[in-house]
This record gives C-alpha cells, structure tokens and sequence, in this order.
C-alpha cells in the first residue's frame, strides 16, 4: 500500500516476565525438563455471567491433545493439584513501581481472576490475572499513549511442537510473573507504536528485573481501520512491529476490495462438497495419488463468481480459508486459481472446472480429506468468508517472522473472566508497599546520565549495564569497588571468559571477590586474575580466598625477575607478563610493572 490508513488505531499489551520466582508458588524462575510429561484433554466452562466465550469455544473444537513436558522448576499447583499461595510480595512490588513510573492509579484492592483459556498454554485451562492499576500515560519522543490497565499475571507454558493434532509445551515458564501494560488504541502510525513500546520495554530493563531469554517481553498489537479490531498476537521484537502492521493494514485494504468487488458479482453461494475421486481418468499428481492411497477422497466443491478472488495479485482469500482449516486439522486446499501446481495441469484444472462449474467466472475448491471431514470443512469455510464478507475483520492473529500474520481464532471477549476463590481480596494498604521502598523506574535516558554522574563510567556502559539487566546488581558490587573496574568486569572481562572457557561464574562468588578485593585493598589485576582462574577451573572460589590469593606479587619481586630477564622479553609485555604468571601464578599489578620496566630501560 502507497501510505498508512489515515483512519488506523494502534494499542499495544506488552508483556514483560519479571525474575522474582513464580507468581502463586515458591518455584524459581527457571527449570529444565526432567524426562516426565502428562497428557491432558481441555474443556471450556462459562465465564462470571455464565457466558461461554467465543475464542474458548472456538479452540475447544479443534479436540487436540496437550503434552505437557514437566520441569524441575514446576510442582502440584501447575498440575492444578494444589491451591495456589498468596501472590509473590516482590513481583507485586514491580508491578506498583511501574504503575508508579507511568502515573497509573493503584486500586485499593486486588483481585485474583481467572481467564479462560483452553488452548492448552495452561494446564488447568486457565490463567490467573489481576488488575493491579488504571490510567496513567506513556511518552517518548513525539508519541504519547494512554493506558488502559497495568496488570500481574502468571504467564503460560512455551510451545514446543505441534504435530497432527498433538500440541507439546514445557511448564518451564508457566506461573513466571508477567506485567502486561495495555495502552488505549491512540496511536496512528506504526512508528509511535515502536516508541511507545520501547519506553515501556526500557522502564522495565532500567528496574534491573526483567528474565533473561528470547522471549522476556512481548507485544500485541491491537488494530484496527475501521474493519474491527485486530489482535496480533506474539509480537517478539520491536523491529518487528513496524513491519507487520503495515502488511496487516495491507492484507485488509485487499480483503476489502476483493470482497466488494465479489459482493457485486453475487456473492459466493453454497458450500457443498461432493466426491470425486476419479474426475480426473489417470491422476498425474503425487499429493493426490498419496492421498488416496491413504484413505482420504477428492472432495470437490464449486464456489460461485469466485474464479481471481483466491489467488490473484493482492487478492488472498484463498489463505484466509486455508488458515481457517488448519485449526481443524485440514493442512491444505487446492483451488482454481493457484493451479497449475501440485502435479496439475492447466488442462486438469479446466476438466475439473467443466465438471463441477456451471459459468466460466465460477471456481472451485479440491479437498484431500477423510471422509466426513468435508462436511466440517464446509462450515469452516462458510463461516470464514461470511464474516468476510460482512466486512467484519475483527479476530486474533498470530504474527509470523515474515511479518505478515495467521488466523488463530475469534477475538476474546469478557465471557472467559471469573473469580479466582482460592486466593483472599489483597488490600495493598495493608502489603506495606510504601513509595519510598519501591524501586521506581525513570527513563533510560535519565538513568544513563544520572548512573554515569555517579559513578564516573561512560555514558556507552551505562547504557550497557542497564540494557544488558545488569543495573541492580552493578550498583551492589559498584558500591563495594570502584565503578569502572566493575563495568569493566561485567560487560567485557565475564564475557570474554564464557567466550574463552564456556563457564560462567555465579553472582555469588564474584560478590565474594569484590568484597575481599575492596576491603584488602586489592588493585582491578587481582580481581580479574581471579575471575579467570575460577573460569578456567584452576581455583575454587573458596582455594583463593582461604589461601589469599588475589593477593598481588610483591614489587621487589617483580623488580628482581625484570632485571633478570632477557631485553627480547622485556621488550614483550604480553610474553613477560605470562612467564611470569607462570612462574608465581600470582596477580600482576600492570601499573607497578610498567614503572619498572621505564626505570630499567636504558
């Protein structure tokens, strides 16, 4: 499309997993698959109203069956075998302070709900959420976005695979604490969108509390331009969001205009599929010779005044359909317009359209099915492009790496909410979540100044520390030791020893080095010495400090071996220094070494 709809509304929820242990258990944050698994069939219930949502209808007929590979960061209560605990005190803290950070109102009291939700991504097909403030306001740059709802939830399973009807998910991250911050649809280009959603993704990197991995902040993004309300689901990366609006508003503008121009031939008529396993004398194709084989029937059906509306140009109503059956278990239709293809002919496709057509501007559609699913596939089919054609494109996509999106199913409604009775009303004036306790976030590009003013390292590695999700636990070692020799260490010194040896070395211990080296008076070769000796795996934590090993070579013995060297040597620093490594294994101040060897140089 030449320019973005005038008329677009954008929203945004973005998700951010929160590294505080799990929501309503004492399980950490993360786990590893243990080798078991359960097998579950999920079912809907109605809601609050006894209202049975739409959406959750929708995935109850699919009929899959969910693995569910279970983690030793798991227990009871993600079997729904125990009653969830009192909600985490710290991740409920997080929540406060970026509802503070955005002048979003606390409510007095917090309610658990549970949402309906049987796709299988819960085990007990629902997930636990709750309202934790309204209102408030983003700005960044020249976007400003209003918010709607900031809450806590607990987070749900991560998709492994899925297969036939089979969906496989590890509980590895279900029940991690996830704020979702949900803006009102007052933006009108995809570039504010990206803004509004970088702030948010920066308040919450600058609290220092955002989990490690690929998919610790995610975005949906709700659209509209004047066709319903779309929501794109699982939008991973900001670079992203631009990209797949703008084909959004693309596949809607040529939704619009292939239904209204089919809309003034006549319409689509009746679905009905018949079969017809031998229209064609002698099957040149082997998708349809394997069908057959199979078990499975060619199950034709016309499709009136549809020929160039499926497959032509920007006309794609032929995926809106086939998408529409992949929740059914139907993983392809063949039709008019895409052929030749799939070992058939044009001469194929005109017999085929001689057969089951009556006029020339008429298609139709090939199914390879078992028999009796045709008659499903019919009314998937028929539902799919009566909604089309009412020019209704409100539903729930899901946003594909190429940036264009898929058909999940219809857009969820409040009939999936009920209360949550296992867990008591939260007064938050009662949780002792002062103001001044809260850790609340300004924006980065503040934080960067004021971080860098009061620790003397670059504006570049204070951006990096808080980028990176190192800010909290910089500032505790920065406050035993000097601050650039602790950005030194953690941005470039930890890397390059995971690069070099494929270890890592604990929070803990090198807390433990920080402050031996602080209170000793130990100079920055001491402590990266030792840093490289636990990586290595020459030393322990406990062999260096027990034996005081940081303890840096005296300088009258660094003067002696000098002296004594060869010139080629002393000519070497990076060879002098390793002989004499190798000779004490002990640090080397680099400082004291350089002086002595400008004494010594003639």
């Amino acid at each position: 499309m030449d320019s973005f709809p005038k008329n677009a509304m954008i929203g945004l929820e973005v998700h951010m997993q929160i590294r505080t242990g799990k929501l309503f258990c004492r399980c950490g944050s993360e786990g590893k698959e243990n080798g078991h698994s359960i097998i579950r069939h999920l079912k809907t219930t109605s809601g609050e109203a006894g209202i049975v949502d739409e959406s959750a209808r929708s995935e109850e007929t699919k009929k899959r069956k969910i693995r569910y590979l279970i983690t030793d960061n798991s227990c009871l209560l993600e079997l729904d075998e125990q009653p969830p605990e009192i909600m985490n005190h710290e991740a409920m803290s997080v929540a406060m302070a970026m509802s503070k950070s955005f002048g979003s109102s606390i409510l007095d009291r917090i309610s658990v709900m549970r949402k309906i939700v049987i796709d299988g991504s819960n085990t007990g097909g629902f997930q636990r959420t709750s309202i934790i403030s309204f209102g408030g306001e983003i700005r960044r740059k020249n976007a400003v976005s209003a918010i709607s709802t900031i809450c806590l939830e607990e987070d749900s399973c991560r998709k492994i695979e899925e297969k036939e009807n089979t969906v496989t998910y590890s509980l590895e991250r279900l029940g991690i604490p996830l704020i979702e911050i949900s803006t009102k649809p007052d933006m009108k280009t995809p570039e504010e969108a990206m803004e509004i959603a970088r702030e948010i993704g920066n308040r919450i990197m600058v609290m220092g509390m955002l989990r490690k991995g690929a998919d610790s902040i995610r975005q949906d993004v709700n659209f509209s331009m004047g066709y319903g309300r779309v929501e794109i689901k699982g939008v991973s990366k900001l670079s992203e969001i631009r990209d797949i609006l703008l084909k959004e508003a693309a596949r809607q503008e040529a939704l619009h205009d292939a239904v209204v121009n089919w809309k003034s031939i006549g319409g689509f008529g009746e679905i009905n599929f018949t079969r017809h396993d031998s229209i064609i004398d002698s099957w040149n194709s082997k998708m349809v010779n394997k069908a057959l084989e199979e078990g499975n029937g060619v199950y034709i059906s016309p499709l009136l005044n549809g020929k160039g509306f499926l497959k032509n140009g920007k006309n794609t109503i032929g995926r809106e359909i086939a998408d529409a059956l992949k929740l059914i278990g139907i993983n392809g239709i063949l039709h008019y317009d895409e052929l030749p293809a799939y070992g058939l002919s044009a001469e194929d496709r005109d017999h085929i359209h001689g057969k089951i057509c009556e006029n020339e501007k008429d298609s139709f559609l090939i199914l390879l099915v078992k028999p009796g699913m045709e008659k499903n596939a019919e009314t998937i089919i028929t539902q799919r492009l009566e909604k089309l054609f009412s020019l209704n494109f409100s539903e729930t996509r899901a946003a594909i790496e190429d940036g264009t999106t898929r058909y999940m199913r219809p857009i969820s409604g409040s009939g999936r909410m009920y209360p949550e009775t296992d867990i008591p009303i939260i007064r938050t004036d009662t949780m002792m979540f002062k103001e001044d306790d809260l850790n609340i976030p300004d924006s980065l590009e503040n934080t960067v100044k004021d971080l860098s003013a009061s620790t003397g390292i670059s504006l570049q590695d204070s951006e990096s520390v808080i980028v990176k999700g190192l800010l909290p636990f910089f500032r505790k070692l920065s406050s035993l030791y000097d601050g650039k020799t602790i950005s030194r260490i953690l941005l470039q010194k930890i890397p390059e020893m995971e690069k070099k040896y494929g270890k890592t070395i604990s929070d803990d211990s090198l807390l433990e080095l920080v402050k031996t080296c602080g209170s000793r008076g130990y100079g920055r070769y001491s402590l990266e010495w030792a840093i490289e000796m636990i990586s290595c795996g020459k030393y322990s934590v406990d062999e260096i400090l027990g034996k005081d090993l940081m303890n840096p070579l005296e300088d009258g013995i660094i003067k002696d071996y000098v002296a004594g060297a060869p010139s080629e040597e002393r000519k070497n620093l990076k060879l002098l220094l390793k002989n004499m490594q190798d000779k004490y294994d002990r640090p080397i101040d680099m400082g004291i070494l350089s002086q002595i060897l400008s004494k010594l140089q003639p």
